[in-house]
């Protein structure tokens, strides 16, 4: 494990001497299931075209030796025929539903169809949204805290009593709960999101922290992390994570009015695979810059 440790603590000091060169990244990260317990792949980002997907300015944490490697992006797929039914759109990020992104949960109640949880947001406005049935199992180690909210789309009956009726409608329940601590904020680039919490466990000294991140693409896919440290040093400001073979990083300049954008990146065995950048501050509870 202190071998780990130190390895992911290496590439965090390499990524922010390079992200103070200026070297800005292009695409986001994202995993299967915001299950901090599952080890899943990072999603591809968007096409890389200007400006594709979310990602922060300066990178933080891992870097490789070949910087100027790209991500590789899938070549244009042809237009379905007749005989090929087109791919199901994706569904719609919770960000733009309307759905409370951090919040309060007061209670929870177990229905038919669903678990419903009743949250607070940070206007005050109360409401009821739906859950996996494990939110209302755990409800004792979140209820009556402030945390992160995130979502799924999952295939609920559709049917006007308990009893089967062979339908069923996609809906978004809250399916993890992210522990944010005292000190958090959101990043979007409107492709991306990406949270970042605990931030009051950084003490000032640099590759210490136990930060956690939740980070969505636009399709939904989500991964959640634990154990970030930050480092700071020529301008730069890095936030770092480290899973099995991947390193994911967020890196921001230090400015005076705090509102550089930041870049997200990803690493895998050393290797940059992806890059997000222009990613701002859409929500925090302080600001972290």
């Amino acid at each position: 494990m202190k071998y780990r440790k130190t390895f992911a603590l290496s590439f965090l000091t390499l990524a922010l001497s390079l992200g103070a060169c200026n070297t800005v990244p292009e695409n986001p990260i994202a995993s299967n299931g915001a299950n901090e317990e599952s080890t899943s792949e990072p999603v591809s980002s968007p096409d890389p075209s200007p400006s594709p997907s979310p990602t922060p300015t300066e990178s933080p944490p891992p870097a490789s030796e070949n910087e100027d490697d790209s991500v590789a992006v899938s070549p244009p797929q042809d237009t379905p025929s007749a005989e090929v039914s087109a791919p199901a759109p994706s569904p719609t990020p919770p960000w733009e539903q309307n759905l409370p992104e951090v919040a309060t949960i007061e209670e929870t109640q177990v229905g038919d169809l669903m678990c419903y949880v009743t949250v607070t947001d940070l206007r005050g406005n109360t409401s009821i949204i739906g859950a996996e049935y494990q939110i209302c199992d755990n409800e004792d180690q979140f209820l009556g805290r402030t945390v992160g909210l995130g979502y799924t789309e999952r295939p609920v009956a559709d049917c006007e009593s308990s009893e089967p009726c062979g339908r069923t409608r996609q809906e978004m329940l809250l399916s993890d709960v992210i522990n944010i601590g005292k000190d958090w904020y959101v990043l979007g680039d409107g492709t991306w999101r990406v949270m970042v919490g605990q931030m009051e466990t950084w003490d000032g000294v640099n590759n210490t922290g136990n930060l956690t991140y939740y980070g969505c693409d636009a399709e939904n896919n989500c991964l959640a992390l634990e154990g970030g440290v930050v480092s700071c040093r020529r301008g730069v400001c890095g936030y770092g994570w480290e899973q099995g073979d991947y390193l994911y990083s967020i890196a921001t300049p230090i400015v005076e009015d705090g509102g550089a954008p930041a870049t997200l990146r990803v690493f895998h065995q050393g290797e940059e695979i992806l890059t997000v950048p222009n990613m701002e501050v859409v929500n925090s509870k302080v600001d972290p810059f």
